[in-house]
Protein backbone atom coordinates (compact mmCIF):
# COMPACT_ATOMS: atom_id res chain seq x y z
CA UNK A 1 0.00 0.00 0.00
CA UNK A 2 1.41 3.53 -0.94
CA UNK A 3 1.56 6.16 1.71
CA UNK A 4 -0.43 8.95 1.48
CA UNK A 5 -0.55 12.47 3.03
CA UNK A 6 -3.27 13.14 5.70
CA UNK A 7 -2.75 17.00 4.91
CA UNK A 8 -3.42 18.85 1.64
CA UNK A 9 -0.38 21.38 0.71
CA UNK A 10 -0.31 24.70 2.51
CA UNK A 11 1.56 27.67 1.67
CA UNK A 12 2.73 29.24 5.28
CA UNK A 13 2.81 33.20 5.34
CA UNK A 14 5.96 34.34 6.87
CA UNK A 15 5.79 37.88 8.16
CA UNK A 16 7.96 39.98 6.40
CA UNK A 17 10.66 41.08 7.99
CA UNK A 18 10.77 45.18 8.92
CA UNK A 19 12.43 47.25 7.16
CA UNK A 20 15.84 48.56 8.35
CA UNK A 21 16.12 51.68 10.44
CA UNK A 22 16.45 54.58 8.00
CA UNK A 23 19.35 55.99 10.63
CA UNK A 24 22.51 58.26 9.81
CA UNK A 25 25.36 58.48 12.50
CA UNK A 26 28.78 60.47 12.74
CA UNK A 27 31.38 59.44 14.97
CA UNK A 28 30.48 60.27 18.58
CA UNK A 29 32.34 63.48 19.58
CA UNK A 30 31.57 65.91 22.25
CA UNK A 31 30.44 68.65 20.11
CA UNK A 32 28.10 70.64 22.22
CA UNK A 33 24.90 71.97 19.85
CA UNK A 34 25.52 69.74 16.76
CA UNK A 35 23.69 67.11 15.40
CA UNK A 36 25.46 63.81 15.60
CA UNK A 37 22.89 62.46 13.03
CA UNK A 38 19.92 61.74 11.41
CA UNK A 39 16.62 59.43 11.80
CA UNK A 40 14.02 58.97 9.07
CA UNK A 41 11.00 57.34 10.58
CA UNK A 42 8.19 55.14 8.13
CA UNK A 43 5.68 57.10 9.78
CA UNK A 44 4.14 58.94 13.03
CA UNK A 45 3.59 56.26 14.42
CA UNK A 46 5.76 56.65 17.49
CA UNK A 47 5.66 53.64 19.63
CA UNK A 48 5.97 51.58 16.48
CA UNK A 49 8.99 53.72 15.21
CA UNK A 50 11.16 54.10 18.30
CA UNK A 51 11.92 50.59 19.34
CA UNK A 52 13.59 49.71 15.94
CA UNK A 53 15.16 53.11 16.25
CA UNK A 54 16.55 52.63 19.70
CA UNK A 55 17.51 48.40 18.69
CA UNK A 56 19.74 50.16 16.35
CA UNK A 57 21.07 52.84 18.20
CA UNK A 58 22.27 49.85 21.38
CA UNK A 59 25.90 50.02 19.25
CA UNK A 60 26.52 53.37 20.26
CA UNK A 61 25.54 53.33 23.84
CA UNK A 62 22.31 51.48 25.46
CA UNK A 63 19.83 54.53 25.26
CA UNK A 64 17.68 54.79 28.63
CA UNK A 65 15.77 57.79 28.20
CA UNK A 66 14.56 59.46 24.81
CA UNK A 67 13.52 63.73 23.81
CA UNK A 68 11.48 64.82 21.69
CA UNK A 69 9.32 67.18 20.01
CA UNK A 70 5.65 66.30 20.51
CA UNK A 71 3.74 68.38 17.87
CA UNK A 72 5.55 65.66 15.38
CA UNK A 73 3.92 62.38 17.18
CA UNK A 74 0.09 61.70 17.65
CA UNK A 75 0.32 59.48 20.15
CA UNK A 76 3.55 60.09 22.52
CA UNK A 77 4.21 56.57 25.11
CA UNK A 78 5.27 57.58 28.76
CA UNK A 79 8.06 54.53 27.63
CA UNK A 80 8.60 52.42 24.96
CA UNK A 81 10.03 48.04 25.14
CA UNK A 82 13.23 47.45 23.94
CA UNK A 83 14.31 43.86 24.16
CA UNK A 84 14.17 43.58 28.00
CA UNK A 85 14.37 46.64 28.96
CA UNK A 86 12.12 50.00 28.83
CA UNK A 87 13.14 53.17 27.81
CA UNK A 88 11.32 56.36 29.03
CA UNK A 89 10.42 58.67 26.70
CA UNK A 90 9.70 62.75 27.35
CA UNK A 91 9.10 65.45 25.03
CA UNK A 92 9.88 69.21 24.21
CA UNK A 93 6.20 71.67 24.11
CA UNK A 94 5.03 73.18 21.41
CA UNK A 95 7.54 76.10 20.48
CA UNK A 96 10.86 74.47 20.92
CA UNK A 97 12.25 72.74 18.09
CA UNK A 98 9.96 69.81 16.95
CA UNK A 99 12.25 68.15 14.51
CA UNK A 100 15.28 66.99 16.76
CA UNK A 101 15.66 64.00 19.39
CA UNK A 102 17.71 63.75 21.95
CA UNK A 103 18.85 60.46 23.60
CA UNK A 104 20.56 59.88 26.57
CA UNK A 105 22.77 56.97 27.69
CA UNK A 106 24.43 55.97 31.15
CA UNK A 107 27.66 54.99 29.21
CA UNK A 108 27.95 57.41 25.78
CA UNK A 109 26.26 60.45 27.13
CA UNK A 110 24.26 62.22 24.76
CA UNK A 111 23.01 62.12 20.99
CA UNK A 112 21.55 64.40 19.36
CA UNK A 113 19.23 63.37 15.78
CA UNK A 114 17.77 65.43 13.04
CA UNK A 115 14.18 64.50 12.62
CA UNK A 116 13.54 63.95 8.71
CA UNK A 117 9.83 63.98 8.48
CA UNK A 118 8.15 60.73 7.06
CA UNK A 119 6.54 63.11 4.41
CA UNK A 120 9.96 64.08 2.95
CA UNK A 121 10.73 63.19 -0.29
CA UNK A 122 13.52 60.23 -0.82
CA UNK A 123 16.08 62.72 -2.58
CA UNK A 124 15.29 65.36 0.43
CA UNK A 125 15.66 62.92 2.75
CA UNK A 126 18.93 61.35 1.24
CA UNK A 127 20.56 64.92 1.10
CA UNK A 128 19.80 65.32 5.02
CA UNK A 129 21.33 62.03 6.19
CA UNK A 130 24.44 62.15 3.62
CA UNK A 131 25.53 65.99 4.46
CA UNK A 132 27.86 66.79 7.23
CA UNK A 133 25.63 69.24 9.37
CA UNK A 134 27.06 72.07 11.47
CA UNK A 135 28.61 70.43 14.63
CA UNK A 136 28.68 74.30 15.94
CA UNK A 137 24.61 74.03 16.44
CA UNK A 138 24.66 76.95 13.73
CA UNK A 139 21.65 76.00 12.16
CA UNK A 140 18.47 74.74 13.91
CA UNK A 141 16.70 71.51 12.82
CA UNK A 142 13.57 73.31 10.70
CA UNK A 143 17.03 74.99 8.68
CA UNK A 144 17.99 72.04 8.06
CA UNK A 145 14.92 70.73 6.60
CA UNK A 146 14.59 74.20 4.49
CA UNK A 147 18.06 73.98 3.20
CA UNK A 148 17.90 70.08 2.36
CA UNK A 149 14.68 70.53 0.38
CA UNK A 150 16.01 73.78 -1.30
CA UNK A 151 18.95 71.95 -2.24
CA UNK A 152 17.31 69.15 -4.06
CA UNK A 153 14.75 71.46 -6.08
CA UNK A 154 17.43 73.63 -7.35
CA UNK A 155 19.52 70.75 -8.17
CA UNK A 156 22.79 72.02 -6.47
CA UNK A 157 23.52 68.46 -4.41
Amino acid sequence: MEPTAAHSATTSTRPSPPPPVRLSLAPYEAVPGGFDGAWWPYSRDLPAELSPLLKAMDGAGNVTRVTLGIDSWPDVPHQVAVGGRFVTVGWFVSGHEQHEMLLCSYRAGFRTLLVIPPVTTADTAAWLMNTPVPVDGSRTATELLAIGEESVRSGTR
